[in-house]
């Protein structure tokens, strides 16, 4: 090949749009990684998982029959009797409205803490090992990463589209949560566990992995080793307290 054809490493590369970013992230993630590095962008994809979802509560708890869905949510508590009554009259006190919100404005504060503590926790691994990226980089992959959980939005869409009579238990709202693929126990909660982890997740923390050991051409045992520390320390805590 001529010095005239040949590409220059040191040429800028033209963004790529935020469409065509996410749809490498699921189809040609190595190249999504690269432009990520390049340009760690936040917003569009945090902007998006939290509408998406929250959107979908709404429809939720807009549809839902408001007396069926407090007996279904305590019907899986350890209350006793009288518990029961005063728990259920605390959520009857407050109205469909307010439950909502509260639900939606707490998806928007889980997701965004959560890619905070994982940006967070990424950056002081690299802080610690003299690593050049910073907090602005891994914010960015943990958001962009988090794109898969648009899947189980459009799932629990689905589900409520197929469910017209309003009895609809939030547990069953996805149909990628670990629990609807079949993953059942006795345990209350090991069972809390299957209803928390999904497909979608899974998917982004392989994200996340892929994009540690590309940015820092890390080997598989040591990507391995740091994206899933804190995800098998939390299993580990969860599991000791459910068996002892």
């Amino acid at each position: 090949m001529s010095a005239a054809t040949q590409e220059d490493p040191s040429a800028p590369v033209a963004p790529m749009s935020k469409t065509n970013l996410a749809l490498n992230l699921m189809t040609s993630p190595a190249e999504a990684f690269a432009e990520i590095a390049r340009r760690p962008s936040k917003l569009f994809p945090l902007l998006l998982i939290v509408t998406c979802n929250a959107l979908v509560l709404l429809w939720y708890f807009n549809v839902v029959d408001y007396n069926w869905y407090i007996d279904d949510v305590l019907s899986g508590s350890s209350l006793d009797e009288t518990e029961m009554e005063e728990a259920r009259e605390a959520m009857q006190s407050m109205s469909r409205t307010t439950m909502m919100s509260f639900a939606m404005l707490g998806s928007v504060v889980g997701v965004s803490v959560i890619f905070l503590l994982q940006a967070t926790y990424l950056s002081l691994i690299s802080a610690l090992r003299g690593d050049d990226y910073k907090f602005s980089h891994w914010f960015s992959l943990s958001c962009w990463a988090g794109l898969p959980f648009l899947l189980s939005t459009i799932g629990m869409a689905v589900t409520i589209i197929l469910s017209p009579n309003g009895q609809l238990s939030v547990y069953d709202l996805d149909p990628l949560a670990l629990r609807n693929l079949g993953m059942l126990s006795n345990n209350d909660s090991i069972q809390s566990l299957y209803n928390s982890i999904s497909l979608s997740m899974v998917w982004s923390v392989v994200l996340i992995l892929l994009g540690y050991r590309q940015w820092l051409a890390a080997g598989w045992l040591r990507s391995t080793t740091v994206v899933l520390a804190p995800y098998v320390l939390i299993i580990g805590v969860w599991a000791y307290f459910a068996f002892a």
